[in-house]
């Protein structure tokens, strides 16, 4: 009995072992691995608390533990990872500040989560830890796979926006659809993302297969940001509506 309820937990720790891996191979320039612990460390954290919902011993502890575990495998980790591959080398502490973006807009993040009182369990409000720290290492892999061949990618003035951006979506109301339970008699809607999910964990097999596994991570990962975001301007927001409304507008008072 004590091993089922501590097996979630015991999950988080090694979560939290991952991020520490990944933050020891980024100072030892082994930065693929660095990418690849975290990519791992956030597969566990998919986990542990859907087993600690399968075996009914979710505990305030453990919840806590995840938060903290989070806290440096997907804030920490990505941050040194940044620091050490595009800013290290920059003026004063303005590397040290930009690298630090995925951290502290983490923090908040996932300080913000912890007291939220939002119980609608298909969605988060805003990017969640672990999918931006899934994004930048998805980018840094897929950079490093073709910097021989086009280093100008490489270029931390064109890196360094891209991660920054993706990290102040952090704490944004821009809400990302949750990954879903593992059944089909929680709703049509989580039967669908389940669908989705194992098609896109085929797709990923495949490319493994094929070395392509890095073109794969970049192509999932931003594109649930770029559906995150045309699911908040264009449905929810109906931001584009809003744009032809001032525009009619504005060519009416020209035209009288």
């Amino acid at each position: 009995m004590m091993f089922k309820i501590q097996f979630p937990n015991l999950i988080t720790l090694v979560n939290l072992f991952f991020g520490f891996l990944s933050i020891l191979n980024s100072y030892n320039a082994n930065y693929s691995l660095a990418c690849y612990f975290i990519l791992l460390a956030a597969i566990l954290d998919s986990l542990d608390g859907k087993i600690a919902r399968l075996f009914g011993v979710s505990t305030e502890f453990g919840k806590e533990l995840d938060s903290l575990a989070d806290l440096v495998s997907f804030c920490l980790a990505p941050s040194v990872l940044v620091y050490i591959l595009y800013s290290q080398n920059m003026p004063g502490i303005s590397g040290e500040l930009i690298a630090s973006a995925p951290l502290l807009l983490g923090v908040i993040r996932l300080a913000h989560y912890n007291i939220s009182e939002n119980k609608d369990s298909s969605y988060f409000e805003g990017l969640p830890t672990t999918f931006n720290a899934i994004f930048i290492c998805s980018l840094i892999l897929y950079i490093e796979s073709i910097k021989t061949i086009s280093p100008e990618y490489s270029d931390p003035r064109f890196l360094l926006p891209i991660i920054i951006s993706s990290s102040f979506l952090m704490i944004t109301k821009i809400k990302y659809s949750k990954f879903p339970l593992f059944n089909f008699h929680s709703g049509k809607l989580n039967s669908l993302r389940l669908v989705i999910a194992t098609g896109a964990l085929f797709i990923l097999l495949i490319s493994i297969l094929f070395n392509q596994q890095e073109t794969v991570f970049i192509l999932f990962s931003s594109g649930l940001i770029i559906l995150g975001l045309f699911n908040h301007l264009f449905i929810n927001k109906k931001s584009h509506l809003n744009f032809i409304k001032i525009f009619i507008g504005r060519k009416i008072k020209r035209t009288t």
